[in-house]
């Protein structure tokens, strides 16, 4: 069984982070994803005070609305989850298929192409999948705490997911601490400091542990301890030097039908960044050019299974030049490693040639062992009208969906998609059709049970909207083929729902001091399929109905908040064989100050 020897250590390290924390800010949270847009400095801090920040490496170009999603710092701290899985359940047509509660696999699958439909960018340098989980990335063990910003872009068939770790403005000190506590023995503690001098040098510690058995019988333990150090010179808004360090310890029992459906993980991931950025105009506008070297490092416990994966160290060498003005941006960026992939180019092109048009174009290329190539395209097109949009896009691929499988081939798709929106003070939504190519996915590795197969062509059509009416919201998605079979992990029906009750009570707390959020969430789908079992029959998935209740409360800078997961206790399954808990309820509080 999985010790508690980390927590105690965690427990030491956060109170050295948090003890120099004197006073309270101030933060007021938007509610919903949104249209990327510029990120505001931080409300409570005075102007005098407000220091040049590293600008997000983010790809800066226009695209049409509805092709970009933002979440800010404070949308991120009034979410109902703990993970990037979470907060990708609520893009459309994303299914994430649960293993059980938080601390087990979550692996995303969308388009039909499973989890190679999702790309992660990690301050701009991608977010490789390394050691046992080399095949892909598994967005539940990346936690949303230590995270400024979450940019996704949305693709006919993929998502390019841009997370920018925490970052400070402000000539002081901003350390926050955060306690939940829940069924199943859940516990999690995590901690940042920050501080700002006037010279431009920045220093930023974070730790986060999350434990939890999971369910009871079977018990299925698991826990991971995250440490963060960021360093930071921005003397200027023109000029960056960042290095950082990532380390993330992760334990899993083995759990499942006898033991063997959910594989036991346990070791320790690296990721270290070191960048210079320099510009001729403020937040990276003008031209530009950017340089670093990046590093990223597996060793499995001594005593886990992982043995049987050797220790691992993979380094890249990248570079960037570019130009922005108020409507064109030129990116070109280059990387060469020693991994799987040992070589890199892509370049971006976004235009707005008149008043309501934006043209926006990608490109890459990749060279991967093996003599294996990947070549990835992409072109939009957008015109919007007052609160009217509408745009056009394709994208084609001639690409390996896993380099690190030595056997995984080529394969070669064209993707089309056309979406309408609507943007106004009371309604807001899009309504989609996207043409999605046969594609072969590979497996799911978290999981052993079953192979995916192969899509065909699909037709989708996906959509959006929210309803505001005073304090309260009623926001949904619903994802369904309109053409051809729905792909495995991919719910012929598929929707989420949520109403919002968000108020500050300002007749009553005229000083803006308290928030609320209540919110009810119910995601649903119907029954269709989960691949092939070891015999070749089809495997399949169960239709469902979950239902989710948050509550948060801030006043001034402390947030309260209680969360219940599958409330009207489901019997059914995200994956199936692997049962999700009923009835789960975690709760905790968060403070944040500033010297």
């Amino acid at each position: 069984m999985i010790t508690t020897r980390r927590s105690l250590r965690l427990a030491a390290a956060l109170v050295i982070i948090t003890s120099p924390a004197l006073a309270q800010e101030q933060e007021t949270p938007p509610d919903t994803a949104r249209v990327a847009e510029p990120e505001a400095p931080d409300s409570a801090a005075p102007q005098r005070l407000i220091l040049p920040m590293p600008t997000p490496q983010t790809p800066s170009g226009p695209l049409p609305a509805g092709s970009r999603l933002t979440f800010t710092r404070d949308s991120l701290a009034w979410t109902s989850g703990y993970t990037l899985a979470d907060l990708l359940g609520e893009i459309p047509g994303v299914y994430v298929a649960r293993a059980g509660f938080v601390g087990q696999p979550e692996p995303v699958t969308y388009a039909g192409r499973g989890t190679a439909a999702i790309e992660i960018f990690w301050d701009g340098v991608p977010f490789e999948p390394i050691g046992p989980d080399s095949v892909t990335v598994d967005p539940g063990r990346i936690s949303l705490f230590l995270l400024r910003r979450v940019e996704i872009e949305v693709l006919p068939a993929g998502l390019r997911v841009y997370l920018v770790s925490e970052r400070h403005e402000v000539a002081s000190t901003r350390s926050v601490v955060r306690i939940v506590s829940g069924d199943f023995r859940t516990a999690a503690y995590a901690g940042l400091f920050q501080h700002r001098w006037p010279n431009g040098i920045g220093v930023h510690l974070g730790a986060g542990f999350l434990g939890t058995e999971g369910a009871r019988d079977p018990r299925r333990d698991a826990n991971w301890l995250d440490l963060w150090l960021k360093g930071e010179w921005t003397p200027t808004s023109r000029t960056t030097a960042v290095f950082q360090v990532r380390r993330q310890s992760y334990e899993r029992d083995p759990f499942g039908a006898n033991g063997d459906l959910v594989p036991g993980r346990a070791g320790l991931r690296t990721d270290a960044l070191l960048r210079f950025t320099a510009a001729s105009g403020a937040g990276r506008t003008g031209l530009w050019f950017d340089a670093g070297l990046a590093t990223t490092a597996w060793r499995p416990d001594s005593a886990s299974p992982d043995t049987l994966v050797a220790p691992r160290t993979f380094r890249r060498v990248f570079t960037g030049l570019g130009y922005r003005n108020h409507n064109t941006t030129i990116e070109v960026r280059g990387r060469v490693g020693d991994y799987f992939t040992t070589a890199a180019a892509e370049a971006q092109l976004g235009w707005v040639p008149l008043g309501g048009m934006v043209l926006s174009a990608n490109g890459s290329w990749a060279r991967h062992r093996g003599e294996r190539t990947s070549r990835r395209g992409r072109a939009v097109l957008g015109i919007y009208r007052g609160p009217f949009s509408l745009s056009a896009e394709v994208a084609a691929q001639d690409a390996v969906p896993a380099p690190a499988l030595f056997a995984d081939t080529n394969r070669v798709t064209t993707d089309y998609g056309i979406r309408a929106g609507i943007e106004s003070r009371y309604l807001s939504g899009r309504v989609g059709l996207f043409d999605r190519d046969a594609f072969a996915p590979v497996p799911l590795t978290f999981f052993r049970v079953a192979s995916l197969r192969p899509s065909v062509r699909t037709r989708y059509l996906v959509t959006n909207l929210t309803l505001r009416i005073g304090a309260l919201a009623l926001a949904g998605w619903y994802s369904t083929p309109t053409d051809g079979p729905a792909a495995d992990f991919q719910p012929p029906k598929h929707g989420r729902a949520t109403l919002t009750f968000r108020s500050k009570f300002l007749r009553t707390f005229r000083s803006g001091a308290f928030d609320l959020k209540v919110q009810l969430a119910m995601e649903s789908w119907s029954t269709g399929t989960a691949g092939l079992d070891a015999d070749g029959a089809e495997v399949p998935l169960i239709g469902a109905t979950f239902y989710e209740a948050f509550l948060q409360f801030q006043l001034v800078t402390f947030r309260a908040f209680y969360s219940l997961k599958n409330a009207y206790n489901s019997r059914e399954q995200f994956v199936p064989g692997l049962e999700y808990p009923r009835n789960i309820q975690t709760f905790g509080v968060k403070w944040v100050f500033t010297n």
